[in-house]
Order: structure tokens, then C-alpha cells, then sequence
């Protein structure tokens, strides 16, 4: 069945129990996607209804592809939990549970980083998340033309043989051969939790492996419903792999206060 359109949380309210878990995804979800990557950032008023959140006692995942000194730098939600680096990374209850093998990769991708080629458009840009590399050509003059160049580039360095090439949204990345995504993360959290419920937002492919895993989550008896966040850049895929769909980072805006409301209302009648 197609995503439908979230109008109210009528639907939602069997999820509104504890202990609950809301996954959500940082750029094109809580933060608007802007045209300089290191210039994106949660807005205050997301930041507040978030920590409202984790004051009603609701277990609040920040499931991102960002690094996770940049997630921390963006949300700036301290006691909040983070799977960064497409799960590569998790930081829960203050302890950091990492992939095998990320310092091997680490050190490869620094290789290619020192080997690639110049691109020819410098809008262009590299972002060096670790073990992972991110090509953003959302400023290219010639979109097209600056994704196949960096699909090119990629090619043509043995070393990338050694990780997976991902797209997204106007990015390419070049990702470590570890069998961890977002949807791996949302597992891990949501077992470790020993959650009942879980609600997942997203706006990318990459998000798809977390709409998935709960709706795996959901077979198993854990509660669940998952969001797309859509736009013009929205892939067929996340919207046919999602329950509901809202409009933009505002529709986003919409129902987390209306979450916010909604459990608050719960928890002040006692149920």
C-alpha cells in the first residue's frame, strides 16, 4: 500500500506507549537541506520539542550518515543517542559501539582522498567522514556532468575497490564493506532498549534500510510506523518502503510537535 499523507496522529496512537523510540534521520528531516553541507544545523525549535521528547521518557535516536563529532555539532542534544556514519558508529547511554575494522578503512579511504584527481567543477565538493567519503555536486553548474565525473574518478582508483558506492540525495559516497546501515542501528537500539514501539523519519534511500528493520521489528511484536519526509529529491523507493509521508523539514516540524502534544496529553490523564 502507498504511503499515506500523516493529517493527525489518530493512526499513531497505539505506538504512544513506553518504552517508545523515535529514529530519525538529521539532514532533509530535522535540518533543511542547504547548499554548503558543514553549514547545515537543527533549529532551535526542533532542538527544544527533541529534549521535550526526551523528557517524557521517550528514547530519542539520531539515525545519520553525518560523522558523529558533525551529529553531535548539529543536533547539540546532549543524552541523546546517535548512529552516525550509516551505523558504522553508535553512541548510546555514553558508551561508543563501533564497527570492526573502521581504522583499516580509515586509513585506505585517506589514501584515495590523497589520490583523486581534481575535479573539474569546483562545485564539487569532498567531505571526509572517517572511514567514509561523501562527494557532494548539489553545487555543480553541471549536476549531471560532475556525477559521472565522480563516478569516474572513483573507478579509476584500485584502492575504491575496497568499499561500497552509495547515492543519495545530489551525494556519491564510498562507504567501508561492513554489513552495517541505518537499518542495523535501528535494531541494535531498539533491542538494547527493549523497546515497544518505535516511530522512524527519513528523507533518503539510505533511510530505507531503517523503514525496513522496522517494519522487521514489526514481525517480531515491536510496534511501529515509519514517516518519509517528502520533496522534489525524494526517491520512488522511500515512499513506497514508508507508512505515511509528510511535506518538508515544516511537515516534520508539524508532527513532532504534535508528538510532543500528544504524549504530553498521555502522560497529564495518567494513561
Amino acid at each position: 500500500m502507498p504511503a499515506q499523507r500523516l493529517h493527525n496522529l489518530d493512526s499513531l496512537a497505539p505506538l504512544l506507549q513506553r518504552p517508545l523510540g523515535v529514529f530519525s534521520d538529521i539532514d532533509g528531516t530535522l535540518a533543511p537541506i542547504v547548499s554548503e553541507p558543514e553549514e547545515a544545523r537543527v533549529l532551535p525549535a526542533c532542538r527544544e520539542a527533541l529534549e521535550r521528547l526526551r523528557g517524557l521518557g521517550v528514547a530519542v535516536a539520531l539515525v545519520t550518515g553525518r560523522p558523529l563529532t558533525k551529529a553531535h555539532e548539529m543536533v547539540g542534544l546532549p543524552g541523546a543517542m546517535y548512529a552516525a556514519n550509516h551505523g558504522l558508529e553508535i553512541e548510546i547511554e555514553g558508551r561508543l559501539e563501533a564497527a570492526d575494522d573502521l581504522g583499516k578503512y580509515t586509513a585506505q579511504a585517506r589514501a584515495i582522498l590523497r589520490e583523486l584527481d581534481t575535479f573539474s567543477d569546483p562545485g564539487v565538493k569532498v567531505e571526509d567522514k572517517g572511514p567514509v567519503i561523501t562527494f557532494h555536486y548539489r553545487r555543480a553548474e553541471d549536476q549531471e556532468a560532475a556525477h559521472q565525473e565522480i563516478l569516474e574518478s572513483i573507478d579509476r582508483l584500485a584502492a575504491t575497490r575496497e568499499f561500497q558506492v552509495w547515492e543519495g540525495r545530489k551525494v556519491i559516497e564510498l562507504r567501508p564493506r561492513i554489513p552495517a546501515d541505518k537499518g542495523t542501528a535501528v535494531r541494535f537500539l531498539a533491542r538494547t532498549l527493549g523497546l515497544h514501539a518505535t516511530i522512524g523519519l527519513g528523507d533518503d534511500l539510505t533511510d530505507v534500510d531503517m523503514f525496513r528493520s522496522i517494519g522487521e521489528l514489526r514481525g517480531s511484536g515491536v510496534a511501529g510506523a515509519t514517516i518519509a519526509v517528502r520533496s522534489e529529491e525524494a526517491a520512488p523507493e522511500l515512499l513506497a518502503q514508508a507508512d505515511y509521508f509528510v511535506d518538508g523539514v515544516p511537515g516534520v516540524a508539524w508532527f513532532r510537535d504534535a508528538l510532543v502534544d500528544a504524549i504530553s496529553e498521555r502522560a497529564t490523564s495518567g494513561l
